[in-house]
């Protein structure tokens, strides 16, 4: 029953992609068209609408065919008007949908910072061009050290991507893991805690950096029931049982109106912060 299950999610997701990343596409070329900055607030907004109608529709085959069970804490006094940095651990491709799904429609669309590789998927190239997803490619230290040009490309990268957002207010979230938990991760990482790699304060910085009017952080930890958590799991609905732990934070004033490539104090201070939080964090992960 679980593998028919999954076969019938990927069948919805997929029609559900194509169709509303085929809009969204129509509507950014509109922009790219008319490109003032009056009417690119309009078609922002537009496709913004588009983007919450694919996570409704996505969400009503997922509540269909996998009946969820989600607890969650701390969703009260979030504001759809409000800019917002977010971050969460990062488990499984299903986070994106789970963190699609309770946000949706009581903040400001989430932005997800890509992986550059990402953009050769059409739909996701599609879907995250037109939403102003920043793709973000990052550089090996020893990629670096062979060819010193690429020496804070990424950072620029960033600050060009976060720019597109100045004109509508937005949630931009960061995977501050950087990449999906596996416990060989976690041992090469040495990890100091136990269902968590250690997080990494590049995006946030930057965002921070980009985006001074950004004064509030969500970090939302997730917890799943099932041990398994490929995205395969997800489709078959084996993931299911969550619980999730929204938190508001306010960034405290140390970190605001900084440059995070130049101020070396700063990167500390935001990494200690970030720290502080993954300690509450896993604080919840234990417990849930």
């Amino acid at each position: 029953m679980k593998p028919l299950i999954g076969i019938t999610s990927l069948f919805c997701l997929l029609v559900n992609m194509i169709f509303w990343s085929s809009l969204l596409f129509l509507f950014a070329l509109l922009r790219l068209i008319i490109p003032s900055r009056g009417w690119k607030k309009l078609w922002t907004s537009a496709t913004v609408l588009l983007g919450e109608a694919c996570i409704a529709c996505n969400s009503s085959w997922i509540k269909i065919l996998h009946r969820p069970s989600i607890i969650i804490t701390g969703m009260e006094n979030l504001k759809k008007d409000h800019w917002y940095i977010a971050t969460s651990n990062h488990q499984s491709w299903g986070d994106i949908f789970v963190l699609q799904k309770i946000t949706n429609k009581k903040v400001p669309l989430l932005r997800f910072f890509m992986k550059d590789v990402l953009k050769w998927i059409p739909i996701v190239s599609i879907v995250g061009w037109s939403l102003d997803m920043p793709f973000l490619k990052r550089y090996s230290k020893e990629q670096v050290e062979k060819n010193p040009s690429l020496r804070g490309k990424d950072l620029e990268q960033m600050k060009k991507a976060f720019k597109r957002l100045e004109t509508n207010p937005g949630t931009v979230l960061s995977f501050a893991e950087g990449t999906r938990f596996t416990q060989l991760k976690h041992d090469d990482q040495q990890s100091p805690f136990k269902n968590l790699l250690r997080p990494k304060a590049g995006g946030i910085g930057i965002a921070l950096s980009t985006m001074p009017f950004i004064t509030t952080l969500l970090d939302f930890s997730i917890s799943y029931e099932s041990k398994t958590k490929s995205f395969w799991d997800f489709l078959c609905g084996r993931m299911s049982v969550i619980s999730i732990k929204v938190r508001v934070i306010e960034i405290p004033q140390n970190l605001l109106g900084k440059d995070y490539s130049k101020e070396k104090g700063f990167r500390d201070d935001l990494k200690d912060w970030l720290y502080e939080i993954w300690e509450a964090k896993e604080e919840f992960l234990n417990s849930a």
